[in-house]
């Protein structure tokens, strides 16, 4: 997990906009040793980010590259209220927790509650959406509930990804990285016309390392990354039409998880030298498992915009899918104990069809439909052998999504300084399921992934049901003078109904029903001092009601059910301070401040009791996941001339107060708090296309934990934070 400061790159960014008045003030800060302005498209439209009335960290990539920030997951920790982590037992996939409102789960049908949108389009999934960030225009980071615009599935959030587009004429980037672990990157651009109306571009990108992991069985380096990903563009110009294409391939050959286990005397997963000590760096990786991590995406997106006498009209056409393979030694040590494989594919097209209409000088609405198609298939085996020698879980989840949805969003003008935003989105939802489950046993006493089935365990549970939702939002925002916007309203989210796929019995399957979040926010944004100080502020209250909560229950013979059902309510409240200043030319401070108080209401589930029954617990009071109470970073950036070219300083500072990792709340599930410092160097002759540079990450080796998840009488399941990090960049651009 690295860190970032937000505020900084916000505040080095150069702006980003097509709309020539905005662009004009952004340059004018500039040229006043001012912060710089940014365009974004958080509502679907372009707009300055000052001018936005909801909770907006924009990032844009260049000061992405400069801060060596490769991927999504590089953002944690360094965005207020905003948690990014991965599954200690599946690394491709992201854990977004936003203001407390995240998800606990790697599957498929746990869903999402923070949306991860690249060039307008819903990464289905939590699995692939640790995005890379090298070839990116900007990253907008959206605290709270967006279904008006963004639909389902965004009670959170989104993360918008928007990639650097054709420009149509001659020119390119690239960057060679190489730290330690044996780090190397290696990324290039190139743009180039082929004819007046149609531009081409093409992006390679490659990012492995040997990981920073060793097996204690014969100290090789494991936890290897081995990614390489290609995109291209096709874009068409004429008049007053605009059309994209743009393909992408994402090949992955990493290796397998490194998750660790804590255990002591008297868990099953207790094995002396090898469960005692996390931060070691050192885990056991059994020698009858392949160690690999295998994943195969790719996606195709055609995007168009008209201009029309009723509006500017923009189709977005996408499909995407992904095949994984992956195995997982579970239990972190050289002996057999809890292994799995997890096959997973998964495929979605969506279309999106709306209008920007601009009615008078007043009225502004934005409309139109959306279809979204979803299934996947994940075949899940497990060798349970710590349980039983011999025994093995085959599962399956075979799941079918549709939704099809109408929304509009109203900006209209009560008075030159005074504006009312109301929006609304109806849904359709409809989810067909078959989870199956078995126990296998083999009489060698070795579990295998093909063991036969002992037929009085197999389990197949199905449903199918369809859900109707209607989202809303409704708020003002009043520009108090040029440079000073206050704004709050008041939105209903709401996160997807569906069924549970890991069952250890059929009425596990549910279904569980859709569950709601009413958000109220207000805030402020300004810019003082000619421009040389940028204070934005956000307060919020989030209502959960119908939430959906996990009964995790492992059962004595291994059996694992994870089945959600609506028995929740919870409640968050805080507010996130951002500042950036420019006290001086070449000199950028930036600071924030983020407190959260997040807690369930009621949580209604079950636990196995001492006898193998099942006991009704309720964890009403509890902090929710992903939620630390604080959160603050500090960050300077100082620009200077240097001989005869320009030096770039850059350090962060980030702090994460303690956070709970687990429903539960158990002491062994808190994670302690995280201070962590980058910092990076670079310089480069003027305007000759070339810079070199140094970066650290992690600069004082922070031994810390991403999650931890207890079970109960077998151990923790935990991911480490990444020691300290450093290397060497080379950066050509033309």
């Amino acid at each position: 997990m690295k860190t970032l400061h937000a505020c900084a790159l916000a505040a080095s960014a150069i702006a980003i906009s097509a709309a020539t008045p905005v662009a004009a003030q952004a340059q004018s800060a500039e040229d006043n040793g001012g912060v710089a302005e940014i365009v974004v498209t958080a509502q679907k439209k372009a707009e300055n980010l000052q001018k936005v009335p909801i909770a907006v960290t924009a990032l844009t990539g260049d000061a992405l590259q400069a801060a060596q920030v490769r991927s999504v997951s590089d953002l944690t920790n360094s965005l207020p209220n905003v948690q990014i982590n991965s599954f200690s037992n599946s690394p491709d996939s992201a854990v977004f927790t936003i203001r407390g409102v995240g998800v606990n789960d790697a599957d498929p049908y746990v869903g999402t509650t923070v949306s991860v949108v690249v060039d307008g389009v819903v990464v289905g999934v939590n699995t692939a959406a640790l995005l890379s960030l090298f070839d990116i225009e900007r990253v907008e980071v959206l605290r709270g509930p967006q279904g008006t615009l963004f639909g389902a599935n965004t009670t959170g959030g989104v993360i918008n990804v928007v990639t650097k587009q054709p420009t149509g004429k001659t020119g390119g980037e690239a960057q060679i990285v190489y730290g330690n672990y044996d780090q190397i990157e290696a990324d290039a651009a190139l743009n180039f016309p082929i004819t007046d109306s149609l531009a081409g571009k093409v992006s390679v990108m490659h990012n492995s390392n040997d990981g920073f992991f060793r097996n204690t069985a014969d100290n090789r380096r494991i936890g290897r990354r081995d990614v390489t990903q290609l995109r291209g563009y096709l874009k068409y110009s004429a008049g007053a039409y605009d059309g994209t294409l743009i393909g992408e391939y994402v090949k992955s050959r990493n290796g397998s998880q490194t998750g660790v286990v804590i255990a002591g005397p008297g868990e099953l997963f207790y094995t002396p030298g090898q469960t005692t000590d996390p931060f070691s760096f050192k885990r056991g990786l059994s020698s009858d498992q392949p160690d690999y991590n295998n994943r195969d995406t790719y996606a195709l997106t055609f995007t168009q915009n008209v201009d029309s006498a009723i509006g500017k009209i923009t189709s977005i056409t996408a499909w995407r899918k992904y095949d994984s393979d992956l195995y997982s030694d579970d239990d972190g040590t050289t002996r057999v104990l809890l292994e799995t494989r997890r096959q997973t594919h998964h495929e979605q097209f969506s279309q999106e069809l709306r209008d920007l209409l601009q009615i008078g000088d007043a009225t502004q609405l934005i409309f139109g439909g959306y279809y979204f198609q979803q299934k996947y298939f994940l075949n899940q085996g497990g060798k349970l052998d710590g349980f039983l020698p011999g025994l093995s879980q085959p599962q399956t989840q075979d799941q079918h999504n549709w939704s099809i949805s109408g929304f509009a969003q109203l900006y209209q003008n009560l008075t030159p300084e005074l504006r009312l935003q109301a929006g609304i989105r109806y849904s359709h939802e409809k989810t067909r399921a078959v989870s199956t489950t078995a126990n296998g046993i083999n009489p060698s006493g070795v579990a295998t992934y093909d063991d036969p089935i002992i037929p009085a365990t197999f389990i197949r549970a199905a449903g199918s049901k369809s859900w109707n939702n209607t989202g809303w939002k409704i708020g003002l925002d009043y520009q108090a003078d040029r440079n000073v916007l206050l704004y709050g309203y008041y939105a209903r989210g709401f996160k997807s109904g569906g069924f549970t796929g890991r069952i250890a019995i059929a009425e596990d399957i549910g279904p569980f029903n859709p569950e709601k979040l009413d958000t109220y926010e207000v805030g402020i944004k300004s810019d003082l001092l000619d421009h040389h100080l940028r204070l934005n502020l956000a307060a919020f209250f989030n209502k959960y009601r119908d939430m959906q909560v996990v009964q995790n229950i492992t059962y004595p013979s291994g059996a694992n059910s994870a089945s959600i059902a609506n028995a929740g309510r919870a409640e968050t409240k805080g507010f996130e301070l951002e500042l950036t200043a420019a006290p001086a030319r070449g000199l950028t401070l930036t600071g924030s401040l983020a407190y959260l108080d997040a807690k369930y209401k009621k949580y209604d589930t079950k636990v196995l009791g001492a006898g193998g029954a099942l006991v009704a617990v309720s964890y009403a009071g509890n902090r929710l996941m992903n939620a630390p109470e604080w959160s603050a970073s500090a960050g300077v950036n100082y620009a200077t001339q240097l001989g005869n070219g320009t030096f770039n300083a850059n350090a962060q500072y980030s702090y994460t107060s303690s956070k709970y990792t687990g429903y539960t709340n158990l002491p062994t599930d808190l994670i302690a708090p995280v201070n962590l410092v980058n910092a990076s160097l670079s310089w480069g002759p003027v305007d000759a296309g070339w810079k070199i540079g140094a970066y650290a990450r992690n600069l004082f080796n922070e031994k810390y934990f991403n999650q931890k998840l207890t079970l109960a009488g077998i151990g923790t399941l935990a991911s480490l934070g990444t020691p300290r990090e450093y290397g060497a960049t080379f950066n050509y651009s033309f």
